[in-house]
């Protein structure tokens, strides 16, 4: 389990993360979403040992945070940026020389000409060569930052595989940031959403999916006190995102509105563009 209490970092005037505070139960696939700037990143790299925050508390399987929990998580940045000078089978040797247990282990079966140098690599297959290197090392928790998207249809398809196995086999826990569920809504349990550094919304994927819903409405028809992520104004009507959707909503009684529950991609657009609506007001 991991679990992070009142974490509080700045960067000089800027808030990253504002006592935020959350629990990981081990097995569970998180997706961790909010418009850029929210504090995603932030929060992943305090969880990875990273950024050592001066407030707050990370704790990992009832170990603070540093080289007591670093064979326990592994961390993957959207930059992909590290060893890029270095050939496959040179930053193997190198995983292998900070951790004891590392077993090199291929995703799938995709293999690779260990001979080409990191820069070589697509961002696709420089993704799945990181998450080999990751998952070689046997991790409680793996950290993901917006790196999916890198992936094309065949290798995101490889990657899925291989993490549900892991949670199946040994409770692996992911997290995973990025601004879309787009083809990863199968394997994801829980959604936690961040706006300037704090948590806005932490359901189960189930939970969102029963109580999410988009309202199109006449104006005279809508009910008070609706709880509006996000809306648009049309001419005489209005497109409301509404969460968690009140109990005596429904359409057969309130005959002015029409509901439509939505997947999860589109939930966490209008949780996004609520963010940055938010932000404009």
């Amino acid at each position: 389990m991991i679990k992070v209490s009142n974490l509080t970092v700045r960067f000089g005037r800027i808030k990253a993360l504002d006592d935020l505070s959350i629990t990981i139960n081990k097995g569970e696939c998180i997706l961790l979403a909010g418009a850029n700037g929210s504090g995603k990143t932030t929060l992943l790299r305090t969880v990875a040992g990273v950024l050592f925050p001066r407030c707050g508390d990370i704790v990992i399987d009832d170990r603070e945070v540093g080289p007591a929990t670093r064979e326990k998580t592994a961390y993957i940045p959207s930059s992909l940026g590290l060893y890029n000078s270095l050939k496959l089978h040179e930053a193997v040797a190198l995983h292998a020389s900070f951790y004891p247990g590392f077993t090199y282990r291929e995703i799938g079966d995709f293999t690779f000409d260990m001979n080409r140098k990191i820069g070589a690599l697509s961002k696709g297959e420089k993704t799945l060569f990181f998450l080999s290197l990751a998952l070689s090392t046997a991790p409680d928790y793996l950290l993901l930052d917006d790196v999916i998207h890198f992936l094309d249809p065949y290798l995101r398809e490889i990657f899925l595989k291989t993490v549900l196995q892991l949670i199946e086999e040994k409770q692996l826990s992911v997290i995973i940031a990025a601004q879309s569920a787009a083809d990863i809504e199968g394997i994801l349990e829980r959604v936690v959403v961040l706006d300037k550094g704090k948590i806005v919304l932490d359901d189960s994927v189930e939970t969102l999916k029963q109580s999410f819903a988009r309202i199109y409405a006449d104006e005279k028809e809508i009910p008070r006190d609706l709880p509006v992520v996000f809306q648009r104004d049309w001419v005489g009507m209005k497109e409301l995102y509404v969460y968690p959707l009140p109990e005596n909503i429904n359409p057969g009684t309130n005959t002015g509105l029409r509901l439509e529950y939505l997947a999860l991609a589109e939930i966490l657009r209008a949780f996004i563009g609520g963010e940055y609506d938010a932000r404009r007001a």
